[in-house]
């Protein structure tokens, strides 16, 4: 479920500050205890883990060619394997199979084999996948190759299967998953007013583990979103879910003493959060904690994007790595008290692999359409440990304002975080729009607008209009929160301050 590396989509060379290391030297191995496997690592390579995903990169640390092994519980190789390509294909959209799933024999393996190719930086990657199923693991094997810059395996993915060895003892075999299952990237639970009130996100962009979110408000009007990191290395999963026994804040502070237990119920396509809080560690009201409950949660689907702030607090960039070129939004503020957004589009398909140094974008276009490249001696992208370096070399002699009205020479990490999605790319109804709208206002101004009403336009747009019923002095009126005019996928306007807006992401 990690998306940044296929979301930029034209990186050849990954500078990644993996760990931990381990430096082939002949009959070098490592074993993956939580995937019950060992593997030998070949000569002249270097085996990288990282997270839910093992690399054995055969030249450079974090470059192609490379092996790539991940693990999954699921019901057979051959049911993985059918729903591959129509995720493949969101990822890169220029996606051709090469060869299409065929059953083949690797060592003492029966495995399923599916080629696939597509375009990074102009050259075409080769893409095999290697896919097979032990004790309820399922197995996938990818290599990746660039034939035309040398950068190839040779057998090297075949050697890597057929020597695995599968370590679950005889006799005792995984537990079976409920085949109901199907693991969505996020589950929400509502209140009884439909407000969000804690969410799960699976995508492991902030963390290798489970995120639970939680909007608390600490006895204030607004609320705001923390998160608290479940470890799966320490909990306990079986066909019933996840008994998590580590819990960490977002400073990574370990808060498992709060909990006498918690646990993930999968049931179907729900997801059920069962606390049972030790109230002897409750610090302030219940809107400032996890409290003892069952919460039933829907699936949902969560995106990510990469923010920088200021030391201060104050959001001033983020990246947007959803669509085919990569979006830079800036916040300005031109000498006036408040910010403004701005955006840029870092064209990908003029961008060029630099070395260790990630991507270098050559192209900037301002929203408005004007080329702004001019601006910049050099702006390069390079993630690292999850998060991506943006370093930027200005052009001084096109600043035009001060400090806060242009993108400035430095260096910015900028961090992950995931939000909230709806589980299909629409179009939606006026019921769905209606009630993201709400969930769109809430996280990005603490307040959950009670009602909501939608109505379709005769051009086929949407009015959203949110608001409350207040009573004073015995007279009841309507407080409005917003008026949005959206398309059926939710994008549209803020009627009250012409702003653009995505309710649905």
């Amino acid at each position: 479920m990690k998306k940044i590396l296929t979301a930029l989509c034209l990186l050849l060379v990954f500078s990644l500050a993996f760990s931990p290391l381990c430096y082939a030297a002949g009959d070098n191995t490592d074993t993956l205890a939580d995937w019950n496997i060992k593997i030998t690592v070949p000569d002249n390579t270097t085996a990288v883990l990282k997270g839910s995903e093992y690399y054995i990169y055969a030249q450079r640390v974090g470059s192609i060619p490379y092996v790539k092994l991940t693990a999954a519980r699921f019901d057979s190789a051959e049911d993985y394997i059918s729903g591959l390509t129509p995720y493949m294909q969101k990822q890169y959209p220029d996606l051709k199979v090469t060869a299409e799933a065929e059953k083949k024999t690797v060592g003492d393996k029966s495995c399923y084999e599916i080629d696939y190719s597509y375009k990074v930086s102009g050259y075409d990657v080769k893409d095999r996948r290697i896919v097979f199923t032990v004790d309820g693991l399922t197995y996938m094997f990818t290599s990746k190759e660039v034939e035309s810059l040398g950068m190839t395996l040779g057998s090297m993915l075949e050697d890597v299967v057929s020597e695995c060895e599968i370590l679950s003892a005889p006799g005792s075999p995984a537990p079976e998953p409920d085949k109901d299952v199907v693991l969505a990237s996020a589950y929400l639970y509502r209140q009884e007013d439909g407000m969000p009130k804690y969410w799960l996100d699976f995508t492991g962009e902030i963390a290798d583990n489970p995120v639970l979110h939680c909007y608390f408000r600490s006895g204030e009007p607004s609320f705001y979103e923390t998160f608290f990191i479940l470890d799966l290395d320490t909990a306990e999963i079986d066909e019933k879910g996840i008994e998590i026994h580590d819990v960490y804040n977002s400073r990574g502070i370990g808060v498992s003493s709060w909990f006498r237990s918690l646990s993930i119920v999968l049931s179907g396509e729900t997801a059920v959060l069962e606390v049972k809080r030790d109230e002897s560690t409750l610090a302030g009201g219940a809107e400032d904690n996890i409290l003892t409950g069952r919460y039933p949660m829907e699936p949902v689907d969560a995106g990510v994007v990469y923010e920088y702030r200021q030391d201060d607090g104050q959001l001033k960039y983020w990246l947007d790595l959803s669509g085919d070129d990569i979006l830079l939004h800036a916040m300005f503020r031109s000498g006036e008290p408040d910010f403004y957004e701005e955006a840029f589009t870092l064209d990908s398909r003029t961008a060029k692999a630099d070395g260790e140094y990630g991507i270098s974008i050559k192209k900037v276009f301002h929203s408005s359409g004007e080329d702004v490249s001019r601006w910049f001696k050099s702006l390069t992208l390079h993630e690292v440990q999850g998060a991506i370096m943006m370093n930027v070399k200005r052009d001084e002699s096109t600043l035009a304002g001060g400090a806060d009205d242009n993108i400035l020479t430095g260096v910015y990490l900028l961090e992950p975080r995931t939000y909230l999605l709806p589980e299909s790319e629409g179009p939606y109804t006026a019921e769905e729009l209606a009630a993201w709208a709400q969930i769109y206002y809430f996280t990005h101004n603490g307040f959950f607008p009670p009602e909501a009403e939608a109505e379709k336009n005769a051009d086929g747009s949407f009015t959203v209009h949110l608001y409350e019923v207040v009573e004073m002095g015995g007279i009841t009126h309507t407080a409005t929160s917003a008026w949005y005019t959206v398309d059926a996928y939710g994008v549209g306007v803020n009627d009250i301050t012409e702003q653009e807006v995505r309710l649905c992401g």
